[in-house]
């Protein structure tokens, strides 16, 4: 089945909810007129990063009801990034896929946090496939990219595509930035490339754009978003840290990556 993706590598501002779905709004609309069938966001592209965004906890349902109307009237499925849920007084990083009619085709809660969201957020437990209008889609968030484990379990559950919210930063040093940078991007392109490869399966990788000035010394966003194939390697890329709307139009059922010893 062939499926057309849009990626939204979009700057993030900072605790400002209102800005981010704005901006959210319109490259949706921009991604509907290029004849995208799904847009992805980076993770956290509603609030911000978690240090600022713990405050919109409580509209969250607000969000997911934002993007349900938005669906219907674009006739697009949505996967908008993440944002802070609370349930029974603890907190989860959660991405959602919002289907063109408005209806949730599944949640996923990040499982393997980085250092930062160990404090306060609370770690996912399951991996999350689900049916949808193109086939069988999983979702992780971010550093769960580097677990392989998650993608054995996913494949185990018939997964054809797996999308990925992220948001990749590093501190900007000036000794050493262009070597940060380069193993920032190796590692990156490797790990998207390595899981589409060894999973077969479509592999889309949506980061965020820009810096982000901050006490502890400003962040670059890594960039980076991304579709691998197994056979195809990179389908699109975007190959700096700019905000940019990607879009390609991929075949879901990708060929096997070997053909099979003869009987």
């Amino acid at each position: 089945m062939e499926l057309a993706i849009a990626l939204a590598q979009m700057e993030i501002a900072p605790s400002d909810p209102i800005k981010n779905l704005e901006r959210m709004d319109q490259l949706v609309r921009k991604a509907k007129k290029l004849g995208a069938q799904l847009v992805v966001f980076p993770e956290d592209a509603v609030c911000g990063p978690l240090q600022g965004q713990l405050d919109f906890v409580v509209h969250a349902p607000e969000y997911f009801a934002h993007f349900q109307a938005l669906a219907i009237e674009q006739t697009i499925d949505i996967v908008p990034g993440t944002w802070t849920v609370a349930e029974n007084g603890l907190l989860y990083n959660q991405a959602h896929y919002i289907n063109a009619d408005g209806t949730l085709a599944g949640i996923y809660r990040k499982i393997n946090l980085w250092g930062t969201e160990k404090a306060r957020i609370t770690p996912g437990t399951l991996t999350s496939v689900f049916p949808t209008r193109f086939g069988r889609v999983g979702l992780i968030i971010c550093w769960d990219i580097a677990f392989p484990a998650m993608f054995v379990d996913m494949v185990a559950q018939g997964v054809q595509l797996v999308i990925s919210p992220t948001y990749w930063s590093f501190t900007k040093g000036q000794d050493e930035l262009g070597a940060v940078l380069d193993d920032e991007i190796l590692l990156i392109d490797s790990l998207c490339t390595t899981r589409a490869f060894e999973n077969n399966i479509l592999f889309v990788y949506c980061n965020a754009a820009g810096e982000l000035p901050d006490d502890a010394g400003d962040a670059v966003l890594s960039g980076r978003s991304q579709i691998t194939h197994p056979l195809h390697k990179v389908v699109c890329k975007a190959e700096g840290n700019k905000e940019e709307l990607l879009f390609a139009e991929v075949a879901l059922d990708p060929l096997p990556v070997a053909a099979p010893l003869p009987a």
